[in-house]
């Protein structure tokens, strides 16, 4: 199974080929979504509540809310998980990454994230039908 437009490249040393989107790719977003909100529920409970929240205005968030907004890149375990699920949604690696090297500080977040908005459909591939990240 492939893409009729391949989008490859590099992560952490490692080639990779983005994955196609399934047709109920909502349930992975969700999923995805839902172990974020869970993890700001256990470690920022005024933030989880906000961000539940249909009656809160950007005005409403102080910076304590938003420097707690990215706190989940610190958490070494959460990080790891949160962006392994990310990875093996999206990308087809050519190898298996280690343990450590998604505990690493030096995680490469941009690629990950570029290779799940291609995944997504949130990113398009260029025109000439090669996308390369």
């Amino acid at each position: 199974m492939g893409r009729i437009t391949k989008v490859t490249g590099e992560f952490m040393g490692v080639r990779f080929e983005v994955k196609p989107t399934p047709i109920r790719f909502d349930k992975i977003i969700e999923e995805r979504r839902n172990m974020l909100m869970n993890w700001y529920k256990e470690n920022h409970p005024k933030l989880h509540k906000k961000l539940d929240s249909d009656n809160i205005s950007i005005d409403d968030y102080t910076m304590e809310d938003l420097d707690a907004i990215n706190a989940w890149r610190l958490d070494e375990e959460f990080r790891a998980k949160y962006c392994k699920y990310t990875a093996q949604h999206s990308m087809k690696l050519d190898k298996e990454i280690t343990d450590d090297t998604w505990k690493s500080d030096d995680l490469e977040l941009g690629t990950l994230e570029e290779a799940w908005d291609f995944f997504t459909n949130r990113r398009q591939v260029p025109s000439n039908g090669v996308g390369v990240l």
